[in-house]
């Protein structure tokens, strides 16, 4: 098991749909590490968004109305706006800190039964699926690119296109990555998951004790 997260893993990258069933969906044997995930994701997207499209234009706007012309350079706007990517790069990282700490702190209240059915929640909502798993891919072509500062600019393209995904593409196109467990195969809890496998279980153990006897 990779640290009881299997089943978080297998629903959220889809790779191998054969792993899936509503009996996978709605195991969450670590629920205190998939909220903390899911508030690293949080975290990231409302980091990239705050640094990359809110602060990083203001502050760079700032700069600019600073600079005077006899200290101006050829160079002094690239160093202003290497200026304002390192910064939108360190909210990145200082929300990769906030977001678990603050989902961990919330999930702190809740008993773990409440918590494990939270995150079954957040497994069955598409649309921010789709922002999540956006945000992961386009983030790490970001990061590959310009580590942290490219980072930002991938998670924010990848909320955009998630976004018009959801309210235009999804529409009249099939997802790119489409979750194999619908709405109507899913279990209405994760203690209804697991009242219905302690039943199997038993009539596998009856089945399996009757053909016994008769052998």
């Amino acid at each position: 098991m990779v640290f009881g997260l299997d089943a978080w893993l297998h629903n959220f990258t889809q790779f191998t749909p054969q792993a899936l069933s509503p009996e996978v969906l709605a195991d969450v044997p670590a629920p205190y590490k998939e909220i903390a995930i899911y508030g690293a994701f949080k975290g990231a997207e409302a980091g990239s968004i705050i640094g990359g499209l809110v602060i990083h234009p203001i502050y760079r706007w700032y700069l600019t109305k600073r600079l005077k012309p006899e200290e101006t350079t050829p160079n002094s706007h690239k160093i202003i706006r290497s200026t304002c990517r390192k910064l939108q790069g360190r909210l990145l990282l200082l929300s990769f800190v906030a977001g678990p700490s603050i989902a961990l702190i919330w999930g702190s209240t809740r008993s773990q039964s409440e918590l494990a059915n939270h995150c079954y929640v957040i497994r069955r909502r598409t649309e921010e699926l789709t922002i999540d798993r956006c945000s992961v891919a386009c983030g790490l072509i970001g990061w590959y690119w310009k580590r942290f500062q490219g980072a930002v600019d991938g998670i924010n393209i990848g909320i955009t296109y998630a976004f018009f995904n959801n309210k235009v593409l999804a529409k009249y196109s099939s997802p790119m990555l489409k979750d194999k467990i619908v709405e109507g195969q899913q279990y209405a809890s994760v203690e209804d998951a697991r009242k219905h496998k302690s039943r199997l279980d038993e009539f596998l153990v009856k089945k399996e004790g009757k053909n016994g006897a008769y052998n």
